[in-house]
């Protein structure tokens, strides 16, 4: 199988320090199996991995999803209360459309972990696909946080390693009680931690002084520090990008934009976490 898949050739291009390749001159669409699980091992190894000049159907969009781990049935009754309630809503069961017509609307989206605020013990990862583009150019930043971590002092890493991260939505969401969760999680692929405790859903990290301002506290001790030009990656929409994200080592945040902009988007737990 290891040699098969050498012999595939594919065209990956490595954008940051090995945490960001795009793939080229492939189709998501029609996969081999052996395709399938280099993309697989890629994602492995990489926090981000972009998609050019794709078309999918949304059934082809969750079969390829598939391949990471097992798609989120936006149906659900808890998990569809959660799109309903953001997002414009969802074209079947496993397909949501992100666009200016949400409750989110065109705005910034401040730096986050995606559904942290969401009453499941793990986290699951996510896909972004670009099928409408119109107005200026709009980007969403990620920045890895297993190389980030490292970089903040010291003594706000040692606090964070045994913190607690209380979460919960800005936004009315059907569950309204707050989440606790580890500020930082180990990534079992990584062998590291990666960053959960953010600007948007994270609303207190247990242990800071009391009267602390906590959104300027992540950013100013955490956030900031995370950012050189080897942790930040900025992704230029175009349409037909198709973006695959690890949630587990990397935050991201969505530059305001000017005109439309719609986004399909798949979630899924990742088979990592489930061994």
């Amino acid at each position: 199988m290891a040699n098969k898949v050498k012999e595939l050739e594919l065209k990956i291009t490595n954008i940051k320090n090995k945490w960001v390749s795009e793939i080229s001159d492939v189709d998501c669409a029609n996969l081999t199996e052996i395709e399938k699980a280099e993309v697989y091992n890629l994602f492995g190894e990489q926090k981000v991995l972009i998609f050019k000049e794709q078309s999918l159907t949304n059934m082809q969009l969750k079969e390829f999803c598939s391949i990471f781990g097992q798609v989120w049935n936006n149906s659900t009754e808890t998990y569809s209360g959660l799109q309903q309630s953001v997002h414009s809503g969802h074209e079947d069961n496993f397909v949501e459309t992100v666009s200016e017509d949400g409750l989110l609307k065109s705005g910034v989206i401040r730096w986050h972990v995606d559904l942290t605020h969401f009453p499941s013990q793990l986290l699951p990862n996510r896909i972004l696909y670009a099928v409408e583009l119109e107005g200026e150019p709009s980007g969403t930043q990620f920045i890895d946080t297993i190389q980030g971590l490292h970089l903040i002092d010291k003594s706000v890493r040692e606090f964070l390693e045994s913190a607690v991260a209380i979460c919960k939505a800005p936004y009315e969401t059907p569950w309204n009680s707050p989440v606790r969760r580890p500020a930082i999680q180990w990534h079992p692929i990584h062998n590291d931690f990666g960053l959960v405790a953010d600007e948007l859903f994270t609303q207190w990290i247990e242990g800071l002084e009391e009267g602390t301002d906590y959104k300027q506290w992540i950013r100013k001790n955490v956030i900031d520090k995370m950012v050189t030009d080897e942790t930040l990656y900025v992704h230029n929409w175009n349409l037909g990008d198709l973006v695959v994200y690890d949630n587990y080592s990397t935050i991201h945040y969505r530059d305001a934009f000017v005109g439309k902009r719609k986004l399909k988007r798949v979630t899924w737990d990742q088979n990592w976490f489930r061994k």
